[in-house]
């Protein structure tokens, strides 16, 4: 009877343990670093959904992850457009990527009041991790800022987050290329 107590605990502790979040602060925890890890582990799938994205080196772990046939998709706000991101180079290496593109607001006077941000920060990795909180993918919000990043190891998790980033995509995304062409349309006129 004993023992079978025991085993009981033990399976119990072992649920209540791998529910648990991982948290973290940067910049003590390197957040960076850990996000890094996580890239570099997934062996099926990353949909990231990112306000703002300037870390080469995340950058880079996506795309050794796309090489070596991870499916990998990134939604970025305009924002990581203007400061030069490195998006391109993500979509040289074939990542499909993403740029937030809604309507904008618009008054009953039909004065445009502001346009969305997609300021979504999180990563859906296959079928069993959801690292999501303040971070973006910056080398600022690694080293010095006080950012937050908390790893949910939780099925309902992953389902809720990857079926937010497809509803995201489907219903406010277009592509990185047609956004810059789009841009460029708007500059001639």
């Amino acid at each position: 009877m004993r023992s079978l107590l025991v085993s009981f605990l033990l399976v119990i502790s072992s649920v209540v343990s791998a529910a648990m979040p991982q948290i973290y602060f940067s910049p003590q925890d390197h957040l960076s670093d850990r996000l890094i890890s996580l890239i570099n582990a997934e062996q099926k799938s990353i949909e990231t959904a990112i306000y703002c994205f300037t870390h080469r080196e995340i950058a880079k772990a996506l795309i050794a992850a796309k090489k070596r046939g991870v499916e990998v998709e990134v939604i970025v706000d305009p924002f990581s457009v203007k400061i030069k991101a490195p998006l391109a180079s993500l979509v040289k290496a074939g990542i499909p990527v993403y740029v937030f593109s809604p309507p904008e607001v618009v008054t009953n006077g039909g004065k445009v009041l502001r346009t969305p941000l997609m300021h979504d920060k999180f990563c859906v990795f296959g079928d069993g991790k959801v690292w999501t909180g303040s971070f973006n993918f910056t080398y600022e919000a690694s080293r010095s800022n006080a950012e937050n990043a908390v790893v949910l190891d939780a099925s309902e998790a992953v389902d809720s987050y990857r079926e937010h980033f497809f509803k995201l995509k489907e219903s406010s995304c277009i592509s990185y290329d047609d956004y810059l062409s789009l841009k460029k349309q708007e500059k001639t006129k």
